[in-house]
């Protein structure tokens, strides 16, 4: 990465670091995140903490961020799910029925 990527990087790094609960996490979720592109890592990291591969029954979240990242993601999150769902499943011109009160 040249000099722009890396600052840009810093700049992304910044809130996550006040955010996790535990740096180690999220290091270990950068392993997930870093495999893709991506234009907001707050944002990653919070998707990734929503569906954590490894099925943490805990979010490692700040208590008092998660009202804030769910405010600010809730529809992206939400829509994203959407899009997975359909593109899984190939049956986009069905309604679907997704409880989606844990998440929200």
């Amino acid at each position: 990465m040249d000099d722009s990527k890396w600052q840009w990087f810093y700049v992304q790094m910044s809130e996550p670091v006040t955010f996790v609960t535990d740096m180690a996490y999220l290091f270990y979720v950068l392993k997930w995140i870093l495999k893709y592109d991506f234009d907001d890592l707050s944002y990653a990291v919070y998707f990734q903490d929503i569906m954590d591969p490894e099925s943490n029954p805990q979010s490692l979240i700040k208590d008092e961020w998660l009202p804030v990242l769910r405010n600010r993601y809730g529809q992206r999150l939400k829509k994203e799910l959407y899009e997975i769902y359909y593109s899984l499943n190939e049956e986009s011109d069905n309604d679907v029925n997704v409880d989606d009160s844990v998440i929200f």
